[in-house]
Order: structure tokens, then sequence, then C-alpha cells
């Protein structure tokens, strides 16, 4: 049997007498892509946070292929809500900035690399280009490319277009879907529902801190899912309905 990619074991995080996540068991396979719903306050993105090291757990363990992951060590990639871009620097050399620093890369290399990545986001024309003169979309493809560049091997996505406009959004999504179907293993974080069913191979539904489902997209969002996920999905349905109607 193949083992996991990513090996989430009894995850819990809290901060004071707060229980912000609760004994989280997940395991993800190579190539495969979950997403994580749930309402506001549930424990998403500290779940990807904890797994990314980026705050303290306060039990459990996060492996990657079978190894306790450190901040750092490359195994694991997180694109945040917000670019993060240095603003007086070219998309090209924002995405090589870390690979000189981190990775060592003489600075020739970081930038052939830079300029693959930015090519696999459809940015390889405004490599040279600075994030003022970049829309909303296409610094955060510059973000996207900027991980991909240092190969991590299990890829975080924390409401990746939640700071664009809507008409900002697909070009965004459109790369995250190429990159699940090329195989990336990956987790994604988002209020787009209709998006993480179409993408995800596996949905978990968080609330409170707790795993409430984690099934095939299908069936988590079809008649087996948990009543606490037909409640949310039902409230998500009828906000859709009324903006649509207005």
């Amino acid at each position: 049997m193949m083992a996991p990619m990513l090996a989430v074991r009894a995850l819990e995080r809290r901060v004071g007498d707060v229980e912000i996540l609760r004994r989280i068991d997940l395991d993800v396979m190579p190539g495969e892509a979950i997403g994580v719903i749930g309402p506001s306050g549930s424990g998403k993105s500290s779940l990807l946070r904890c797994i990314a090291g980026l705050d303290p757990i306060s039990g459990g363990t996060v492996l990657v292929e079978g190894r306790v992951a450190r901040p750092g060590d490359g195994a694991i990639g997180m694109v945040f809500q917000q670019f993060n871009l240095w603003p007086h620097l070219t998309a090209r050399e924002n995405v090589a900035l870390a690979l000189r620093l981190v990775r060592k890369m003489p600075a020739a290399a970081a930038q052939a690399k830079a300029e693959a990545a930015l090519a696999r986001v459809g940015l390889a024309a405004l490599a040279g280009r600075k994030p003022a003169a970049l829309s909303g979309g296409q610094q955060q493809r510059v973000a996207i490319a900027r991980t991909l560049a240092m190969e991590p091997r299990v890829l975080l996505f924390d409401e990746p277009t939640a700071a664009l406009d809507p008409e900002l959004t697909t070009e965004v999504l459109d790369v995250i879907r190429d990159l699940a179907q090329a195989g990336t293993t990956m987790l994604v974080v988002s209020h787009e529902m209709g998006f993480i069913a179409r993408l995800s191979t596996r949905v978990v539904f968080l609330d409170h801190g707790v795993v409430v489902q984690a099934a095939p997209p299908a069936e988590l969002f079809g008649t087996q899912a948990e009543p606490r996920v037909r409640g949310f999905l039902q409230t998500y349905l009828d906000r859709v309905a009324w903006a649509r109607d207005a």
C-alpha cells in the first residue's frame, strides 16, 4: 500500500484555554488535492499554518514522506491570502530571492529557475515587471511561482483568492487547477465551493477545530453529507442565490 505524502496525527493547537484544533488526523496521498472548507473561525487556516510549521502545535505530529517537517526544509510550501511581494523587486527577482538566500543558489541559476516558475503560471512575459505594474491576480501568481520554485513536496493554499476582485479570481484558480491536474499534492482552503467540488479528490469539513466529515466531493456535497455540513452548504447556497437575485 502506498504511503501518504503527508500524515497528520492527533494534531492539536491550543492558545491558553482555547482549543483551536482538536486531534486532527489526516492522510494525504501523493498527487491528491484536498479541499478544506468550513465556517469562519473553524480552524482552517490554523490547520495549514500548523502543517507548515508556522504556528506551534500543542500535540501530535506532522510527517512529510515519513519525516518530521520543519520550517525552511522545503518539504512544505504555502501560498497566503496576501501576496507579500517586495515592491522594489521585479517578479523575477521576487521569485529568485528565496532561491539565493535559502538555497544558496548562484544568481544566474536562481534567475533561470525563477523564469521557469513564472512561465509555469503564465507570467513569462511579465518577469521584468514590479508588483505595482501587475494586477492582483498576476501578483498572486507571482507568489505561487515563488513557492513552486522551491519545489515543495506539499503545497498549501490559504484562501488564495480572498484578496482579489471576483474578475481576477479565475486566473488564479486556473493555475491551481492546472497544478492539481499535473499531480501536485496540495491542500486548498477556500470559500469557492464550486471550485473545491471540481478540484478536490477529497473534501475536509472543519468546525470548531474538529473534522466533522472528510469524503469525496460527490459524497460531501451530496445526500451523504453530515447534517452540520448540509446546514453550512445550504447557508452558502442561500447567500449565493440572494446575491444573484439582487
